[in-house]
């Protein structure tokens, strides 16, 4: 039997799917939960590496060529069916998202596990997968919704008011924007006749030649709001950092992973679709300043740890939107490794958090102290995710920080540059004051010796902090092996 045949990217979308409704049946059922999550976290890490690059085809036709303009265009055969498209980049980011993945349900192993709990996390790497691979945009939107209810359902699961208000507000705000979408998405296939975005993308480059259709603008800002509340940016970023801050912390991880990707992947989309409409670009580097900036001040004035590193990830996906809304190809290219290594180094921090809200059960850090010498390495790896974050050498962020810097000069943007620097700088600052808060204050006196005894979650969580340190180096040291395939990526999606 030919392997290409069976391990095809349906299955990155179509196993977590299945594993998920399999846990949801089994809930109440401990041992089967256990049994059934480490075999599906296994298979989900394995995956990503398995399956080989291609565009794939569910029902539908390779592309065609005999394409006319206008309205209502109908091509020889409509690519009416499902299609991903899986190279090296996709393949990165649904690698790191089942790391992130298995972590937030390892870390917690030993405690007892809710088989829904763990279908919510199957379900949100099955719809960010989907989201980062397919080429059909109504595809996309019915992931986006499955990836909103997934996050909220994760945040309800905490069981406290203000998960349960955090969640209904982040149900909302997505059930708007979901709808600016889906209008957007109505409008496309009103004027044009398909959903296959490298059709439209042929179609709009023709139907553009003689002037930007008023009803691709209205899609255009449509869909511009949904790419805004997915990515966390201004004015959603509020709401989204509540939905980190409230969430547990490993799974806070995941979470903010999945949004730099979906942020990636819905502008993909949108310059596909929309590059002929001049002020995008402006826009988007606009929203991305403001959530950087923003961001970064907001985390300064925290006092509850987990907020703080909310908004300093909310901070990191505006510096990958500014990247993005420079919109030359090697401003592109630093953006999106920004993305890959922004992921990993915001995630050691939130695994850190995680052993610290372990032993205190409080986010508030002037209850918070003296465990710098009763948690393991769980210190000196948060320090050095403290490190990464703030874009030092010789970490992966430096890399591509650097790059986004010295893009911004060549693209004639001297005082962004300045503005990123500044911005590295206050982010440092923050997350060194939550540093002091939770090892070097004064220990507190509620704190038992026998809650300070390192425990296998410790442990456990240790590990996963360490390969993502190693992996933070290791990328630091040779950007190059990263750097390479997603220079292709945007090669291909002839950005200039």
């Amino acid at each position: 039997m030919n392997l290409d045949t069976i391990f095809v990217p349906a299955l990155l979308v179509a196993f977590p799917l299945i594993a998920a409704i399999c846990l949801n049946f089994l809930h109440g059922k401990d041992r089967a939960v256990k049994a059934v999550a480490i075999i599906s976290v296994l298979v989900v890490l394995v995956l990503p590496w398995i399956t080989n690059a291609a565009v794939y085809w569910f029902g539908g036709h390779p592309q065609v060529e005999n394409v006319t303009g206008g309205t209502n265009i109908v091509l020889s055969k409509l690519n009416l069916a499902i299609v991903y498209k899986y190279a090296a980049v996709q393949k990165l980011f649904i690698g790191i998202l089942a790391i992130l993945a298995t972590a937030a349900v390892l870390i917690h192993f030993t405690e007892r596990l809710s088989g829904v709990y763990i279908a919510m996390i199957m379900l949100g790497i099955a719809s960010t997968s989907a989201v980062i691979m397919a080429d059909d945009i109504f595809n996309i939107f019915v992931f986006l919704e499955i990836l909103t209810i997934s996050q909220a359902a994760l945040v309800i699961a905490i069981g406290n008011i203000q998960a349960y208000k955090t969640a209904v507000k982040y149900l909302i705000f997505g059930g708007i924007a979901g709808s600016s979408i889906l209008l957007g998405i109505a409008i496309l296939l009103n004027t044009y006749g398909m959903l296959n975005i490298s059709d439209l993308n042929k179609v709009i480059t023709l139907d553009i030649e003689a002037g930007i259709p008023h009803t691709l603008i209205v899609a255009c800002a449509l869909i511009f709001v949904g790419w805004l509340f997915e990515s966390g940016m201004v004015p959603f970023h509020i709401i989204k950092s509540d939905v980190y801050s409230k969430a547990r912390p490993s799974v806070a991880a995941f979470m903010q992973t999945q949004t730099k990707f979906v942020l990636v992947a819905l502008w993909v989309v949108i310059l596909r679709l929309f590059y002929g409409v001049s002020t995008l670009n402006a826009l988007i580097l606009g929203v991305a300043i403001l959530s950087m900036v923003f961001g970064v001040i907001m985390a300064l004035k925290q006092t509850e740890i987990t907020r703080l590193l909310a908004y300093v990830a909310v901070a990191q996906a505006g510096l990958v939107g500014i990247g993005l809304g420079i919109g030359t190809r090697t401003a592109v290219t630093a953006s999106i490794f920004h993305a890959v290594n922004d992921a990993l180094a915001m995630s050691i921090l939130f695994l850190s958090v995680s052993v610290v809200l372990h032993i205190t059960k409080t986010v508030d850090m002037h209850k918070m102290g003296g465990l710098l010498w009763r948690t393991g390495y769980v210190p000196l790896l948060c320090l050095l995710g403290i490190f990464a974050v703030s874009g030092m050498p010789p970490f992966n962020t430096y890399q591509s920080e650097y790059r986004i810097i010295i893009a911004a000069s060549t693209a004639g943007y001297p005082e962004l540059s300045v503005l990123i620097i500044l911005t590295s700088i206050a982010t440092l600052v923050a997350l060194i004051k939550g540093f002091y808060a939770m090892y070097l204050k004064e220990g507190q006196d509620y704190l038992t010796d026998k809650e300070l005894t390192p425990s296998r979650y410790h442990w456990r969580t240790e590990a996963f902090m360490a390969v993502l340190v190693g992996m933070c180096i290791a990328i630091g040291f040779t950007p190059q092996n990263v750097l390479m395939y997603i220079q292709d990526f945007v090669t291909m999606l002839g950005v200039i």
